[in-house]
């Protein structure tokens, strides 16, 4: 076995960091009172069960003995049945076990992995954690410890099993990977925090009796088809059944809400535990890092899920994430440490100008700002271990392709797949890259956006900046970002203020608010926003003016001109194809988040139908113009041919044409796309063209 490398631990650290903190304690006693608050109700709710199943049965016996027939035979088994299926109910989570889905994790043995085990050994010694039962790898960015449960599992212990997600693995160091496995062991390694597991299984109990009751109503839907006069006591259990549900719910809500504000007392808990063994930068680092790499994993199944089209899959996913995050560290002028982004604090956060708070009591877990505040508070420190976290896993590369084969194992392709290398993922990535990407001397200024929509003639035809960099300031830059935070704090103003009682109060700027006062804020931020996109506007006539300047001195004014006429014209269109599509988009939206009746059906495809109208006619035109036909291949062109001459009815006796609603969803992401990617190249082109008249 090869010497495995462990990171360092923080010496002389107080033993006072890892023990339960005031705030835990008063947590566990609010949540050991409502415990108590569910005991008595449930003791009392069971008490009376048992008194109605004894009268059930005494009153079914004694309907027999009295009146011996076959009706009273019948009734008197349907009043004992009635009593027995309450109890029944009150009593069968004791039959119900809690199993993870195992199907998209792998098992890996010491034999395979003998220094990941190794150091898992040094790390749960440590942490003073018993060593999980089995050990998994998963394709994602996380990790975490589960294990099966069942309301015995609070009475008989259970070893944990530990899964790491091969993402993960592939976004971190070796001091940042120490740090977050010993979080997740730091969840078992205080006898004080056994109390989180019981709690679970507790919440478990009542949770099935609310909403696992598929087997139960099967049952008694059986005992009611077994005979009509069974059927009168089923309707009757159900709402007794009913009825004791109604009251659990509000119980189960009232632990709920306690078990979670537990929970993330528990994870500051665990912080402090890695911070103990690891180091508080570490776990810092990595909260960061995980951010940035769970958004590059998305996008590069993203990346492959767009040429699925053209039958390609990846034989290892995890260079091509390791591709995807250096270029998001380029791009956002990110330093990189031994191949991974380093993350400061402020790194992201012009992306981030959100200034509503909202403290969520319904989450398991802490937001990383508070979290990253905790830890910075316990000040423990240790030196970095840069090597890569894959250097305690032996033959990474095969376990890498072993995932990624595992993680297509379901994918169906049309044909035999093209299997690609991080190669050809990289060179056709950033060359599709390269079509949607503006030039970086713009800064980032005028992407994912359009250009203010001004008359050019009005402009003035000369400009104080010397240069682009004085147009495109900081101010100007930082624009686009507040605009985003602002329409992001509006709309979440506005689920505050239909929250009903979910939302009483929230922070905006650090102050203090209730919810009363989300709608006032929302009419001031409003305000600020129509201000805001008006100074954007402005920006945007600046950087115009300024070009146009430069035009004028070279004597191509007018041309600059015509291109921007020609721009505003594509982007007026665009925006009202994007609109025809967001309104057939909306009207098929009730068929993919509920249930729909067959009028509903007919319904709704018949308004599609009425919607596509003008979408096909539109495409009729953009098919006869030359200027679009870069933006679609001559297999688009059929598929879009062959919607234009449908008249599909989509939706036939009960059930959706299969071949018929695949036309109409490839037709209209067609239309979606061609009519985005056509106004975009004419910016680009333009922004392109503005910038040569500089060199």
């Amino acid at each position: 076995m090869a010497t495995v490398i462990y990171p360092a631990t923080p010496q002389n650290v107080d033993d006072r960091i890892i023990q339960p903190t005031r705030a835990f304690k008063q947590e566990v006693t609010k949540v050991l009172g409502s415990i108590l608050f569910f005991m008595v109700t449930y003791i009392t709710l069971m008490a009376a069960a048992i008194v109605l199943a004894v009268l059930c049965c005494y009153g079914g016996i004694m309907m027999v003995v009295t009146w011996p027939r076959f009706i009273t035979i019948m009734l008197g088994l349907g009043l004992a049945g009635l009593g027995v299926m309450v109890i029944y109910f009150l009593l069968k989570f004791l039959f119900k076990s809690k199993t993870t889905d195992r199907s998209g994790l792998t098992e890996i043995t010491a034999t395979d992995q003998p220094e990941l085990f190794q150091f898992i050994k040094a790390l749960t010694r440590e942490t003073q954690s018993m060593a999980p039962k089995r050990i998994y790898v998963s394709p994602e960015v996380n990790a975490y410890v589960f294990y099966d449960s069942s309301f015995w599992s609070m009475f008989f212990p259970v070893r944990k099993n530990l899964t790491i997600g091969l993402a993960l693995v592939n976004s971190v160091n070796l001091s940042e990977f120490k740090a977050i496995l010993a979080h997740e062991f730091g969840h078992f390694s205080q006898r004080s925090m056994k109390l989180g597991s019981y709690v679970y299984n507790v919440n478990q109990v009542i949770y099935n009796m609310l909403y696992e009751n598929e087997d139960y109503g099967q049952a008694l839907s059986s005992w009611a088809n077994a005979s009509s006069y069974f059927a009168i006591f089923a309707g009757i259990t159900a709402g007794i059944v009913g009825g004791i549900q109604w009251i659990l719910k509000e119980i189960y809500t009232l632990i709920n809400k306690s078990y979670m504000s537990l929970s993330r007392q528990m994870e500051f808990h665990a912080d402090a535990v890695a911070a103990y063994v690891s180091g508080s930068d570490h776990l810092i680092t990595s909260l960061r890092k995980l951010e940035v790499a769970n958004a590059c994993y998305d996008k590069v199944f993203q990346v492959y899920g767009a040429w699925f089209d053209q039958q390609v899959k990846p034989v290892n996913v995890y260079p091509d994430h390791a591709e995807v995050m250096r270029h998001f560290a380029a791009d956002h002028g990110l330093a990189l440490e031994n191949g991974l982004p380093k993350i400061e604090a402020q790194s992201l956060a012009r992306f981030n100008k959100t200034r509503v708070v909202v403290k969520d009591q319904w989450a398991s877990h802490p937001s990383n700002e508070d979290r990253e505040a905790h830890l910075r508070s316990l000040n423990t420190f240790t030196e970095t271990e840069h090597a890569s976290a894959w250097v305690i896993f032996r033959d990474a590369e095969a376990l890498q392709k072993q995932i990624t084969d595992k993680v297509y194992a379901k994918v169906t392709f049309k044909e035999a797949p093209q299997v690609v290398d991080n190669n050809v993922f990289t060179k056709r990535y950033y060359q599709e890259l390269e079509k949607y990407t503006l030039n970086k001397r713009y800064k980032g200024f005028f992407t994912y956006r359009n250009i203010a929509d001004v008359d050019v003639d009005a402009l003035p035809t000369t400009t104080q900046a010397n240069n682009l960099d004085e147009v495109l300031d900081d101010h100007a830059l930082e624009l686009p970002f507040e605009i985003a935070g602002i329409k992001n704090d509006i709309n979440t103003l506005d689920i505050i203020r239909r929250s009903g009682k979910q939302v009483k109060t929230f922070e905006f700027e650090g102050e203090k608010l209730n919810q009363e006062d989300a709608a006032s804020l929302a009419e001031k931020l409003k305000t600020e926003l129509t201000e805001t996109e008006a100074l954007l506007a402005e920006a945007d006539k600046k950087v115009i003016t300024f070009f146009i300047h430069q035009a004028t001195a070279k004597g191509v004014a007018e041309k600059i001109k015509d291109d921007y006429r020609a721009l505003f014209a594509a982007t007026r269109q665009s925006q009202d194809d994007l609109a025809k599509f967001i309104e057939i988009q909306n009207t098929m939206q009730p068929l993919y988040y509920q249930q729909v009746t067959i009028e509903q059906a007919h319904a709704l495809m018949n308004l599609v139908r009425q919607r596509e109208k003008p979408i096909k006619e539109r495409l009729r035109t953009m098919l006869a113009s030359e200027q679009y036909s870069v933006h679609y291949t001559s297999k688009d062109k059929e598929t879009l041919e062959q919607f234009i001459a449908s008249d599909h009815a989509y939706f036939k006796d009960s059930s959706f044409l299969e071949t018929e609603m695949t036309l109409l969803h490839d037709a209209i992401k067609l239309y979606q796309t061609m009519a985005t990617d056509y106004a975009f190249v004419l910016k680009k082109e333009l922004l392109e063209r503005q910038l040569q008249l500089l060199d």
